[in-house]
Order: C-alpha cells, then sequence, then structure tokens
C-alpha cells in the first residue's frame, strides 16, 4: 500500500513512517525542506516537497496515493498562532479529504487527547470538550469526521505531550501544563 505522510519526520509521523516501513507499505512524506526529505530518504520514504499552506500539493500527494495519514501541524513554537494554525489544519484536511472523495481509500488524522474532559472516561463517541484550552482544533476533527460519508475517515487522538523539540517533550497548548496535575488529560493518578 501506497501511504501519503504529513508529518513524517514530526515526533508522532516519524513513528508512522517507521511502522509503515517496517510492515512492508511504500511511504511518501510530505517534505517543506530540503531537510525533511532527505530525514524521509534517509527513514526509507519518498519525499514529496510541499506543505500545508500548499492545497494542491496536498491534494496531489493524496490523490496519488493509497491512503493518508495526517499527523502535521504547524503548532511549531511558543509564538506560533495556534489559531492560524488550527485554521491550516481544517483547510489541509479539507484537501485531502476532496481528492480522497468517494475513493474508499482511509484517511486518518490525529488530534489531541487535550480535547477531551478533563476526569471524564473517554470513548470513541466521547464529545470534545469546548471549553478545552485546544478547542480551536475541534473544528478540524469536525472535518474530519465529516469526510466519512465521503469515503472513510477517521480521528485518532494522541497524547498532549507527544511533540518534541530540541530533544525535550512539550505540551501544547500552553494552558495544559497549567493546571493542576490531578487535572491533565492522560496523567494516571
Amino acid at each position: 500500500m501506497r501511504v501519503f505522510v504529513t508529518g513524517g519526520t514530526g515526533f508522532i509521523g516519524s513513528a508512522v513512517v517507521r511502522e509503515l516501513l517496517g510492515s512492508g507499505h511504500e511511504v511518501v512524506g510530505l517534505a517543506r525542506s530540503v531537510e525533511a526529505a532527505a530525514a524521509l530518504a534517509a527513514a526509507g520514504a519518498d519525499a514529496h516537497r510541499g506543505d500545508l499552506d500548499d492545497l494542491a500539493s496536498l491534494r496531489n500527494g493524496a490523490a496519488a496515493s493509497d491512503g493518508v495519514i495526517h499527523t502535521a501541524f504547524n503548532n511549531i513554537g511558543e509564538t506560533t498562532d495556534f489559531a492560524a494554525s488550527t485554521r491550516i489544519d481544517r483547510e489541509a484536511i479539507e484537501a485531502i479529504g476532496e481528492a480522497l472523495a468517494g475513493s474508499g481509500r482511509p484517511f486518518v488524522i490525529t488530534s489531541g487527547t487535550g480535547l477531551l474532559e478533563p476526569g471524564k472516561l473517554a470513548t470513541e463517541d466521547a464529545a470534545p470538550d469546548p471549553a478545552s484550552p485546544a478547542a480551536l482544533r475541534i473544528p478540524s476533527e469536525a472535518t474530519a469526521l465529516s469526510l466519512d460519508r465521503l469515503g472513510r475517515a477517521s480521528v485518532r487522538p494522541a497524547p498532549p505531550a507527544v511533540s518534541s523539540w530540541r530533544g525535550r517533550s512539550r505540551l501544547r497548548p500552553r494552558a495544559h501544563r497549567d493546571r493542576p496535575r490531578d487535572q491533565r488529560v492522560g496523567v494516571s493518578r
């Protein structure tokens, strides 16, 4: 299976790429830089140049694949505009969904457990918490889930401390780490 992976050099995406390659799949990763393309090549994947703002490139990558796993997100630092990043994410999901519409090819996005209500058991049917510090991501999830009527789409939550920057894990959004420990999502008590 030829799988198009966005964010293939990121913390989650690089693990996805390794797993897919190890299972015998062909992987094409979205690469926004020469360095990202080199990292994908070193892992054994092909690079597809573009970024989340380049909707035509995303459509082309998705159209040439047997399925898509979207792990990329532009929130890469403390000064990044989170609202703009979530808008870009939603538009990227829409573009990929358009390319896959009616094909039956799978489309998986990663989201965050930070969208879930703290202290409550979460299931596949759990609604996002509009009071969550990550609530701006709710439209991305809703967009992905609306694509299910066009083919196959799913949302897979990831814990809030999955990204790495300069070798350190960090929590996103920042408000999560400001909560008392017993109110953080994904923290065992």
